[in-house]
């Protein structure tokens, strides 16, 4: 038996790598890879299996099909030689190399490099060969990666930007480089870039959320994988990306670019102050839009509740699920021994909490004042901007009159008046945009207004009434956490603003339909100051030059009304 296990035919696997195009062409091919591997297998007599091969693979990453396939095939244990055209082929990774030299050793394969200086003995001194080996093997690829680190580097520099282009740009060949740096550069893809731009106004506008924006950008075109709009994260990205306006980031660095931006600075800043007020406030679109997300926590082990709807047949009555509120650290997530509470159990228990709030007569009354003050000085102030622009365009159009006589008594020549009289159309085309763009601003919702004194009369029946997103903003206005134990509300903290509500002997507020409950009190002068300024403050809040430029009415959300 010992003697035909020494004579046993060799069997066989080669391995064959290549990383790029050029080395495809210029190099050692796969097609030349497997001729020598085949040439070598039959010098030994031995039967060839197969060969395993990667196509424009890195050497540097070990996770590679054809790799993988033949590290499966090996450990089989009944191979017993693996040739490759280079041992650099297996991998440029000193650590991957060594781990899959020792998987090789562990399944009794002996490697078979046909070209450069190779070792595999298990001796000290050729083990430690190998190891140098490895290192050199990974040295090229560090070579390579340095300097097109260094050479990516001096291109951010010069304003190139030395990476892959974001949606809406595309790399190009730049056809009149200037210099080694800018022979690619990234400019507006002419079918994409305005549908980005006009995205990045749609957002900031206020009245889209970035659920319609992927639909707005699916519905232009703009796909993702497998042909489905592009992931909620990307636009997401997009609109925090300051590429679109001129600020490269790369690699730690940061610096204006050279190429053509999509929007302007006060545009992104404008919007970034629209998505951190979405963070904080929770007011995105969800699958699933929980009313009390974000806002319970559990009194056992101080961790916030989740929500989670429950599907079954048994549940007919209730559309064939159920919804409940849990501590997160309930189940697999934990240990906490707080219960499931139905999701409409506490959402009652939280409406029960807003009816113990009322506002006291000479607050509504105070409200209403102040409200009438801002709508006013807003309408003033764009009539004052109108007259403005009519007076400017009065005067252009008698400037283009005395113009006109001067060619008619011969003082002003053809030529010259031809050069003028265009200079003063495009000044009253300018007027002209400005005052119909002007047209369709309404400075203050009126709609906003009303719900703002809606809720000031009667804060119970509004929530009662409103829809979720409403009804979260109101929450965030008032309420900062709700805290539960055994299934109940046993702990509130209010919002900053709202804190001196248990303070006494002020103004209001109780209900006599909860004879248990606190009397709940609060100071007038202070919630009318926190509430004057939230009004004054928030419903401003977007400026008159930013609602100009935008091009488009802005609707305010009652959402901004959150501190």
């Amino acid at each position: 038996m010992m003697g035909e296990e020494n004579f046993r035919i060799p069997k066989i696997v080669g391995y064959a790598r290549v990383s790029t195009a050029d080395q495809k062409e210029n190099g050692a091919s796969l097609d030349i890879q497997r001729a020598k591997i085949i040439e070598k297998a039959q010098e030994f007599k031995g039967e060839l299996i197969e060969i395993y091969h990667d196509d424009g693979k890195t050497g540097t990453n070990m996770n590679r099909p054809g790799l993988n396939q033949l590290l499966a095939r090996c450990s089989k244990k009944d191979i017993t030689h693996l040739i490759v055209f280079d041992s650099s082929r297996l991998s440029r990774d000193t650590k991957d190399y060594l781990t899959i030299r020792t998987l090789l050793k562990k399944y009794k394969v002996q490697i078979i490099a046909l070209t450069g200086i190779s070792s595999f003995d298990n001796d000290p001194y050729s083990m430690f060969f190998d190891e140098i080996l490895a290192a050199v093997n990974a040295l090229h690829p560090r070579i390579s990666g340095f300097k097109a680190r260094q050479t990516a580097v001096e291109k951010f520099k010069n304003g190139i930007y030395p990476s892959w282009a974001p949606l809406g740009y595309k790399n190009v060949v730049n056809p009149n480089p200037t210099n080694s740096y800018d022979r690619r550069i990234v400019v507006p893809d002419e079918t994409t870039a305005p549908f980005i731009t006009q995205a990045f106004k749609m957002y900031g506008s206020g009245g889209y959320a970035i659920f319609d924006i992927r639909m707005f950008l699916h519905n232009n075109g703009l796909r993702g994988k497998l042909g489905k709009p592009v992931q909620y994260s990307i636009v997401h990205n997009t609109l925090r990306n300051p590429f679109y306006y001129g600020l490269m980031r790369w690699g730690g660095m940061e610096g204006i670019g050279k190429h053509q931006p999509l929007i302007d600075k006060p545009t992104f800043d404008l919007i970034q102050g629209i998505l951190a007020e979405k963070g904080d406030y929770g007011i995105r679109k969800r699958k699933h839009n929980f009313l009390l997300r974000g806002f319970v926590f559990c009194k056992h082990c101080h961790k916030r509740y989740v929500a989670e709807w429950h599907y079954h047949p048994k549940f007919k009555s209730r559309n064939g699920r159920i919804g409940y509120y849990h501590c997160s650290q309930v189940g697999k997530r934990g240990r906490c021994s707080s219960k499931y509470v139905l999701l409409e159990d506490l959402e009652t228990q939280v409406e029960k909490e807003v009816a113990k709030l009322e506002f006291k007569p000479e607050f509504v009354e105070a409200v209403k004042r102040n409200l009438r003050e801002v709508y006013e000085g807003s309408i003033n102030r764009v009539k004052a901007v109108k007259k403005a622009l009519y007076n400017r365009k009065t005067a252009l159009e008698e400037k283009r009159e005395r113009l006109e006589e001067e060619l008619l008594v011969g003082t002003l020549d053809r030529e010259a008046f031809k050069r003028n009289k265009v200079k003063i159309e495009a000044e009253l085309l300018g007027v002209q945009k400005e005052l119909l763009e002007i047209e369709k601003i309404r400075t203050i919702d009126i709609d906003i207004i009303e719900e703002v004194l809606s809720i000031t009369r009667n804060i119970a029946r509004t929530y009662k009434e409103a829809d979720i997103n409403r009804k979260r903003a109101y929450l965030h206005f008032f309420f900062k956490e709700f805290w539960v134990k055994d299934k109940q509300i046993i702990d509130i903290m209010y919002q900053p603003a709202i804190g001196v509500l248990k303070q006494a002997d002020s103004v209001i507020l109780s209900t006599d339909w909860l004879p248990n409950s606190r009397r709940l009190r609060i100071t007038i002068s202070s919630i009318l100051k926190a509430f004057e300024d939230l009004v004054q403050v928030e419903l401003l809040k977007v400026r008159w030059e930013e609602i100009k430029r935008l091009q488009q009415p802005t609707a305010l959300s009652i959402a901004k009304l959150a501190p």
